[in-house]
């Protein structure tokens, strides 16, 4: 029985293998990365320790709870309280996307709280699927500048709190500045009837009540026109519009680009009612005066919509604004900003986070349960030449159309009524529709050549099972799915340290890997199988078709990368390239649509490196696919609009 023991031990051991030194290796450098990586990002968020980053959750209305980043510079104290900006991100993001306003006012001594709106992040669901309804209450801007205007923050000067969002958070800043607005007009009101204190006249008293009710001292909307704001009129604060010159909702103003300075409707609304007399508008320049509240301002980057977040000018702007509205006093200039170099610290700490995945799987492998799985890749094809050649580059530019075609079609379904975009009970991310469509329709062309392709190189002897890594037992198909849920529960064990040790997450541009609420994996599961599908075609494609004798890994991965964003590129280079030739977009109602698409870019390029690394690894397209579609479902699902009818 002794015997039998060790035999069956050294067959484990001999069956299971041990992690390559090459993943070992990795792994190092992986890890290396997500140190430094969030390191840099914790201490530049920080202004180097001068800064603290805290998460705020309240209650508000409904038993909503709203969670919100609070950027609070070290300075701030009951005897030296300072300025408050409440700020909101957009539809296709959350908190951390506002870290250029954050970190740049912060190190100006400004406290700034960047909240995630209902829907999104780590907030609650709204009471409405209504979006325009979920707008109107502010998305929770409302109940957060009550809460910091209850004075439960003794360092916060209440006679100098601002608000501002971009896009979507650009209407709830402007409803969140009208609802205000509204309170310090009934209070006059109020304070007009001839049974009150005063009689008609408002006494001190009533006026100081007055200018306690509007809690806000400055507003600045980005990412949208004048516009934002339904009647200027009723303005009670210093307030500004960021509206950038290449915005894609240009098409949408009266001249049909985004560029409004001058004498169009839209520039001379935001002065017209506290000077009627002036006939044009210049950009960042200033109209009114500030002491009384009437100071008004139209600034226009030299950038786009989604890139305010990324733009120095942009941030200088929103710097100057509230430093005019409230005297700063800072030594920084406007151009002295830190936050992209943070941005970059994000994108390392990423970089070392995907380069994780497989030297996890492999260090699994080593585990006898997960042994059976560990395998090596099957023969190549033979050389990319002659018949196999052209039927390759057939293949890869029907594949671009295709994507093209895919990704037309979803933009144009999801806007329609009742499409994709509007939240059900089991589509609950509405921005998720535009790519379940086109990865969808992608998957569905990826099999058909595929198989179509398989089934005649097969009978003509050039392929055959052992060379596409298909065939897998129900045994270890299992496995392949346990495999997969440890490695993806390996990344986010780390998410969640770096969020609660350091709160930094892992970003690159919009989409990130971050931490998320338990609803999400519920919603994860609805849009996976799409996902899944496509990345299992996208693994037979790269591993079962087009792996060749002769050549270069390297080589063969790249054309695979570019041939994957072919059609996605095609439709971007088209949308901004009549944008920044004619200042309007060919897709105008579909902007977001071609936006979430361009988003999905640097994913699809990915891809094919992450699946060729996992079918070397185990000889099969099971694992790959299963990690990367589940990671990007959650990247996707954490980042957007949520409507949760189950959770609220």
């Amino acid at each position: 029985m002794e015997i039998d023991r060790r035999e069956k031990y050294a067959w484990h051991i001999k069956r299971r293998g041990i992690m390559s030194k090459h993943n070992k290796k990795l792994m190092c450098i992986a890890l290396a990365l997500i140190f430094i990586g969030t390191i840099g990002a914790w201490l530049l968020q920080t202004d180097f320790g001068d800064v603290a980053v805290k998460d705020i959750y309240i209650l508000t209305e409904d038993k909503q709870e709203l969670h919100a980043l609070a950027f609070i510079p070290k300075e701030a104290s009951p005897e030296n309280k300072v300025p408050v900006v409440v700020t909101s991100h957009g539809w296709l993001n959350s908190a951390e996307l506002q870290d250029a306003t954050c970190i740049e006012l912060s190190r100006r001594g400004v406290m700034v709280i960047a909240m995630d709106a209902y829907n999104h992040g780590l907030s609650s669901s709204a009471r409405s699927s209504n979006r325009t309804e979920t707008v109107e209450t502010g998305l929770g801007m409302i109940p957060l500048v009550k809460y910091v205007g209850s004075g439960i923050m003794d360092y916060i000067d209440l006679d100098k709190v601002g608000v501002m969002g971009h896009s979507m958070g650009a209407g709830a800043a402007s409803n969140t500045l009208m609802y205000f607005s509204n309170l310090y007009d009934e209070a006059i009101a109020e304070a007009q009837q001839p049974d009150s204190d005063g009689g008609v006249e408002v006494t001190e008293a009533e006026q100081q009540h007055a200018e306690d009710v509007m809690i806000i001292d400055a507003a600045l909307p980005t990412g949208m026109n004048t516009s934002v704001v339904s009647d200027w009129s009723k303005v009670r604060c210093n307030t500004g519009v960021l509206f950038t010159e290449y915005d894609e909702n240009g098409y949408q103003t009266s001249n049909k680009t985004a560029f409004i300075a001058g004498d169009t409707p839209e520039a001379l609304a935001i002065v017209k009612d506290i000077d009627p007399t002036i006939t044009s508008v210049e950009e960042g320049v200033y109209y009114g005066n500030k002491d009384d509240g009437t100071l008004r301002v139209l600034y226009q980057p030299t950038t786009t919509h989604p890139l305010v977040h990324f733009s120095p000018a942009c941030t200088a702007d929103i710097i100057e604004f509230f430093d005019t509205c409230w005297d700063l006093n800072t030594d920084l200039g406007y151009g002295n900003q830190t936050f992209l170099i943070k941005e970059i610290f994000n994108l390392i700490a990423m970089v070392g986070l995907f380069m994780i995945l497989v030297p996890s799987a492999d260090m699994l492998m080593s585990c006898p349960y997960f042994a059976s799985l560990r395998g090596k890749e099957g023969p190549k094809l033979p050389a990319c030449v002659g018949k196999v050649r052209r039927k390759f580059w057939i293949g890869w530019i029907l594949g671009g159309v295709v994507s093209f075609i895919a990704a037309y079609i979803a933009i144009k379904v999801a806007v329609v009524k009742g499409g994709v975009l509007e939240p059900q009970t089991i589509a609950g991310a509405p921005t998720m529709g535009y790519v379940t469509v086109w990865t969808g329709i992608s998957a569905i062309w990826l099999m058909i050549w595929f198989w179509v392709n398989y089934k005649k190189d097969r009978a003509a002897g050039i392929r055959n099972d052992e060379m596409i890594g298909w065939k897998i037992s129900g045994k270890n198909l299992w496995k392949s799915i346990v495999l997969s849920a440890c490695v993806i529960g390996i990344v986010y064990v780390i998410v969640w340290f770096c969020k609660w040790a350091f709160n930094t997450d892992f970003r690159f541009w919009t989409p990130a890997i971050k931490t998320f609420t338990p609803i999400k994996l519920l919603y994860t599961l609805i849009y996976l199988p799409a996902f899944f599908v496509f990345y299992l075609a996208n693994s037979l494609m790269v591993n079962g078709a087009c792996r060749f004798e002769g050549m270069k890994e390297w080589k063969n991965l790249l054309v695979l990368a570019i041939g994957n964003i072919l059609g996605c590129v095609a439709l971007w280079a088209i949308q901004y390239g009549s944008l920044f030739i004619t200042g309007t977009v060919v897709w105008g109602p579909e902007w977001i649509g071609v936006l979430v698409i361009a988003f999905c870019v640097w994913q699809l390029f990915l891809a094919p490196f992450l699946l060729r690394a996992f079918y070397k690894i185990t000889g099969k397209n099971w694992v790959g696919p299963i990690v990367v579609s589940v990671l990007y479902v959650l990247m996707s699902i954490a980042n957007t609009a949520l409507h949760s009818v189950w959770i609220h």
